[in-house]
Parts: structure tokens; C-alpha cells; sequence
């Protein structure tokens, strides 16, 4: 079934579960940057930052601006200042502060890679998320970057909204149903590659 057919209505939590989720686990590569998609949440900086003292990648990219006119410091300097505090040198962190969305992060990170690496240079990306954002934030990268450039999903960890109990609170099933909603709209209006998948 491709995204653009799936009626988000008629679909099983287990079938949620597996269009979001994924079922792709961290492969242990490594990568020319850690890309970290925007959000104020601080799991995201302790899993970008665990990779960067792994040795995974040289540098940390934090990408979000102020969502919107909603915060007055950008998401990218949020989590840029935590993981200083963390023990990251500033030289090892890029920014991305124009973005507002998941398409935006993608997006003008783009040009950020491109201005300290050469896009062109670019052959593999750990990929940085909230655990739900799997699909749609792959297929971000897949529909807007070169195709010569392979991802590794490296999850942040929230354990209230993991594959196996999203459903059990009340915050995560909100964050997950709108995450379905979202993928499936995107999709339907093209601005997410339209694939199969299997439900």
C-alpha cells in the first residue's frame, strides 16, 4: 500500500506503530554529521551528544528556529547550549535557526551541510528524532536531499512514546495520532515522496 491510500481512520495501533515507528534500529555506522531535527526536548541532545562521544561523527548539527514567532531563543541554540554544557566543543556544532517545521529543518539544514562540507561530500547522516518522527523524517531527507546520501536512524529516548506502549498515555497517543495525520497530509499534497509500505 502506498501512504497516499492509507485512511488513517481505519488503521490498528499496531499498524501505526510500524508506519511511524519503523522497524529500523540503529546500525552502529558512522557518519559525516549528526543531524539533529528541531525540538526543545532534551532527549534529543543527550542521544546527539552520546554519538558525538562514540565517535560517530565529528559534528552535531542542531536544526529549528522559533516555531512560529513561540519561542524567543531558537530550537537550535537550546539544544546547541545544553550540549555544550554537555562537553561538546563549540567548534564541533553547526546551526540551523531559519526552520519551523520537519520540511524547513530538512530543508535549509541542506544549506548549512553545503556551506561547511559541500553537499557534495556528504555520503552518510545519522539522523537525530523524536521516536515517532522515523518515517516521516527519513522521508523528508529522502524526498529533498541527494540521492546519494544514506541515513542511520538514531532514536531519542522517550520511554513514555516507544513502539510498545505509545497508547498507554494520554500526551504520546495526541503526539502519535497527529503524527499520522501529519504524514498522510504531506504525503496526499506532495510534499513527501509517496512509497510503499507494508501494513
Amino acid at each position: 500500500m502506498r501512504i497516499s491510500e492509507i485512511e488513517v481512520d481505519c488503521l490498528s495501533k499496531e499498524q501505526i506503530t510500524k508506519i511511524l515507528f519503523g522497524e529500523e534500529q540503529d546500525d552502529g555506522k558512522y557518519g559525516d554529521c549528526i543531524f539533529v531535527y528541531g525540538g526543545k526536548g532534551i532527549e534529543r541532545v543527550d542521544k546527539a551528544v552520546d554519538l558525538y562521544k562514540q565517535k560517530r561523527a565529528n559534528h552535531i548539527l542542531f536544526s529549528g528556529g522559533i516555531k512560529y514567532g513561540k519561542y524567543r531563543v531558537s530550537e537550535a541554540i537550546t539544544m546547541k547550549n545544553n550540549a555544550l554544557k554537555k562537553g561538546v566543543p563549540a567548534k564541533a556544532i553547526l546551526t540551523e535557526e531559519l526552520s519551523n517545521n520537519t520540511k524547513e529543518n530538512a530543508i535549509s539544514s541542506l544549506f548549512t551541510l553545503e556551506n561547511k562540507f559541500g553537499i557534495h561530500t556528504i555520503s552518510h547522516l545519522l539522523v537525530v528524532s523524536i521516536p515517532w518522527h522515523y518515517r516521516r523524517g527519513l522521508l523528508s531527507l529522502q524526498t529533498y536531499y541527494p540521492h546519494w546520501i544514506d541515513y542511520t536512524w538514531c532514536s531519542a529516548n522517550y520511554q513514555k512514546c516507544q513502539p510498545h506502549n505509545w497508547w498507554k498515555d494520554s500526551d504520546s497517543t495526541r503526539y502519535v495520532i497527529n503524527e499520522i495525520n501529519n504524514l498522510v497530509k504531506f504525503v496526499k499534497e506532495g510534499q513527501l515522496l509517496d512509497i510503499e509500505i507494508d501494513i
